[in-house]
């Protein structure tokens, strides 16, 4: 007979080091978080509630809310549980019943958990009766006892009043809730690195603003719907907040930095006028930093020479790379995981100005002294002429 699963329990991590205001505050919204996400879903619940250390979806949908919970920053695991008392008695029926729908015959097992709160049994006795009557009462199982290396395990976390029995642990996204940080501005691309990038930094509770810069009529097509499609799919991870998408036209600027600057530093211009626009919409939206897809040595205007190059040309906003010290394959790997490499797998020219020998060690000086030939209100021009899409719109 299947199990009923009554609750989803919810661990979160980081937030559980932090000072008991901080604490409550953050798991309050992780909270909020959830109960939309829930909801955008339509995944029927009566309530989510924190408890010292938990949260606690209480939902008859519980396997449903605890894969729509997991994809939530903040969470880093859920599982869906059969909920019962603290009474001895109690909590060896609805493991026994929970253990008799999941485990598998024949094989070894475990019984795990922990016990918080005053009672009349310790952890270890609690997970011991329980171990007992699935052996002694369920020979037909043929279960063997295996506390180093289980094939299935059944779990308690008893505490003062209730006891939460699962089997079962989605991992979750991790990080930190929505809204514990402000605003960033991403820039993204059709490539594979640039959401990774901002992913990680959504990830520690930031709010994105996404800008794409359009090369037009000097790239593919499909490059600006692809960009769109994956900065889509990072803004279904934000709850509450609005997500907007900055399409910034790129090819007049560009044009300037190739008809009056040095051909092998086409890219650090390219580069730098991203970062000085990037500027310029982080103050309009009030962000507090700049968000890029580079990896230390990956590309000829990602050495660390240059990139010293491009952080002069922003010098009131960090720059961030959480990408620099990375390796592709790990990138790849995070990608497939969280679906941008589907939209970046088979790679398509969203530039054709790239110059056959590029600048490897430009130098701060060249790069000014050239762009004081340049018209710089091309860079306003441009922003004004920029579409702006609203991935998301969030209730704050």
């Amino acid at each position: 007979m299947p199990v009923e699963y009554s609750s989803v329990l919810v661990r979160f991590g980081e937030i559980g080091i932090k000072s008991k205001q901080t604490r409550r505050r953050m798991a309050k919204m992780l909270a909020d978080r959830i109960r939309t996400a829930l909801k955008e879903h339509e995944v029927p619940f009566e309530k989510v509630r924190n408890e010292y250390g938990r949260i606690f979806i209480e939902t008859a949908s519980a396997e449903e809310a605890a894969q729509i919970a997991s994809r939530v920053f903040g969470v880093v695991s859920t599982s869906p549980v059969v909920e019962t008392s603290a009474d001895t008695k109690d909590i060896l029926d609805a493991g026994e019943q929970l253990a008799l729908s999941k485990f598998k015959k024949g094989r070894s097992f475990a019984v795990e958990g922990r016990r918080f709160g005053d009672h009349d049994y310790s952890s270890q006795q609690i997970r011991g009766l329980l171990g007992e009557r699935l052996l002694e009462g369920h020979p037909e199982l043929e279960l063997t006892v295996d506390l180093s290396n289980p094939e299935q395990s059944i779990y308690l976390e008893v505490r003062a009043e209730r006891t939460y029995i699962f089997t079962e642990t989605i991992k979750g996204v991790g990080g930190m809730p929505t809204g514990t940080q402000g605003k960033v501005v991403c820039t993204i691309s059709t490539g594979l690195d640039s959401p990774i990038a901002a992913f990680k930094i959504m990830k520690r509770g930031t709010i994105p603003v996404f800008v794409y810069y359009d090369n037009s009529p000097h790239s593919n097509e499909k490059c600006a719907e692809r960009a769109i499609g994956q900065a889509q799919l990072l803004a279904n991870y934000i709850y509450d907040y609005d997500v907007k998408l900055y399409i910034v036209p790129h090819w007049p600027d560009l044009e300037e930095a190739i008809d009056k600057g040095p051909v092998k530093m086409t890219c650090i211009f390219c580069k730098r006028n991203m970062m000085k626009m990037a500027r310029e919409i982080a103050i309009l939206e009030k962000a507090d930093a700049i968000v890029t897809g580079e990896i230390i040595g990956e590309q000829a205007s990602q050495t660390t020479a240059n990139l010293r190059v491009l952080d002069e040309a922003v010098s009131d906003f960090p720059i961030l790379r959480p990408l620099a010290g990375d390796d592709k394959v790990d990138i790849e790997h995070l990608a497939q995981e969280i679906g941008t490499y589907e939209f970046a797998k088979d790679g398509i020219a969203c530039c054709d100005l790239a110059p056959k020998y590029p600048a490897l060690a430009a130098q701060v000086e060249d790069a000014v002294c050239a762009e004081e030939m340049m018209d710089a209100s091309i860079l306003q021009t441009e922003l004004k002429n920029a579409r702006v899409i609203v991935l998301r719109k969030g209730s704050q």
